[in-house]
């Protein structure tokens, strides 16, 4: 037997609520495409823009590891003319006391007595001379006492020489003014 629907609008009753859910299944799943799209398109965008700072940085640092090579080089270049700086004033202040003694010591020496010798050690300056008498000796060795540049100025030796006159050996140590 056949039966006839009478009622059509069951029939687009049941269309219309298959197409709506239809429409909800299509708009939620566009939503969440969407959802994922502006996710992937806002952590892409991080991604980039956190990239660009790293290289940023990468950049930075490398000129900052530059400046500080350039800095520490300065600083031992520095430090090296400092020593030889250093170096230059001690040997200067050394020749300006040699110089100052050699001008004291040729108008000091008696004109009968004459320097053989001069040397500097550990123990001080050694001067070794020549002369006529021993008394010239003892006021040349009073001369040199008198001097600030010398101290502890002593006579350690004196004896006959064979052609005649006496050897004399003079020690004193550098004064604080030398």
């Amino acid at each position: 037997m056949y039966q006839v629907n009478l009622l059509p609008w069951r029939l687009r009753r049941q269309r219309q609520r298959y197409t709506f859910w239809l429409r909800c299944f299509v708009a939620q799943l566009l939503l969440v495409l969407a959802m994922f799209a502006a996710a992937y398109f806002l952590l892409h965008y991080q991604q980039t823009k956190q990239y660009s700072m790293l290289q940023g940085l990468t950049q930075q640092h490398t000129e900052l590891a530059g400046r500080i090579q350039q800095t520490q080089q300065v600083m031992a270049d520095l430090a090296r003319f400092s020593a030889e700086n250093a170096r230059y004033q001690h040997n200067r202040a050394q020749n300006l006391r040699y110089l100052s003694l050699l001008q004291q010591l040729s108008v000091m020496l008696p004109d009968a007595l004459w320097l053989t010798g001069f040397e500097e050690n550990s123990k001080g300056i050694s001067l070794q001379g020549q002369g006529g008498a021993y008394a010239e000796i003892v006021t040349f060795e009073r001369r040199l006492a008198a001097l600030p540049l010398l101290q502890g100025c002593r006579l350690v030796e004196v004896t006959q020489r064979k052609e005649g006159g006496l050897a004399f050996t003079l020690l004193a140590r550098w004064g604080q003014d030398g």
